[in-house]
């Protein structure tokens, strides 16, 4: 600070002329205010850089919540999702479950009727328990039922036969054929020799005619999902 009086240079805090002892008093209060002008600017500056950093992280936060829950929600475009059903468990404990019935129907159709023993569904069954099985299931079907089929063994026809090779049979007569066979076997433990199509106890059908109408109307029900009007065998 530069004395008016003798024209000294002084320290810039200095009250008084080191040279002269003139007073500085007022161009020392200027430099102080000079300095603390400095100083609340200096803050000033600091905190608005603050604030301006603080902004931004509140900023970024938001934006990578909002990217990370659309990334969660979102499935991908060559994803799927399976909402198939499991198929139910077949075991000679719990049964053959009705829903399997038709599956079981159209593997018998696919190797025909001259089995021993079929596997479906890791399950080994002769074809005396097909018969039932198939038998049971339309009948089930049929009246809206659900559940399994117990798997029992029966025994195979004394003297099976029919007189029947080809004919056409309505919905009601396969039907009750049905009902008819799984009446039998469950009061006698086997399998008939032969059911009759429209008279109970007529000769017609044999007991692998039977088994081949009731995997063919099932095999339908596995397409259309409805039992069909009529059914042929040959």
């Amino acid at each position: 600070m530069k004395c008016e009086n003798c024209g000294y240079d002084n320290h810039a805090d200095a009250a008084f002329c080191e040279q002269c002892g003139a007073k500085l008093l007022e161009k020392a209060a200027f430099g102080r205010k000079s300095t603390q002008s400095e100083k609340e600017e200096s803050k000033n500056i600091n905190t608005a850089l603050i604030v301006a950093i603080v902004a931004l992280v509140v900023i970024l936060g938001i934006m990578g919540g909002i990217l990370l829950k659309m990334g969660s929600s979102s499935t991908p475009a060559n994803t799927t999702t399976n909402t198939t059903p499991a198929p139910e468990t077949i075991s000679l404990a719990t049964g053959f479950p009705v829903s399997q019935v038709s599956g079981l129907a159209s593997e018998i159709s696919r190797v025909g009727v001259g089995f021993s023993t079929i596997t479906y569904q890791g399950v080994t069954l002769d074809k005396n328990q097909c018969l039932y099985i198939l038998a049971k299931g339309l009948t089930m079907i049929n009246t809206g039922q659900t559940g399994n089929i117990p798997i029992n063994p029966y025994k195979s026809p004394d003297n099976a036969y029919g007189t029947v090779a080809s004919a056409t049979i309505a919905q009601a007569d396969y039907l009750s054929m049905a009902q008819r066979t799984c009446t039998w076997m469950d009061n006698s433990g086997q399998t008939p020799n032969y059911i009759g199509i429209t008279v109970s106890g007529q000769p017609d059908l044999s007991p692998d005619s039977m088994l081949n109408m009731y995997a063919k109307v099932l095999t339908q029900h596995k397409s259309t999902g409805q039992l069909s009007a009529s059914v042929t065998i040959l």
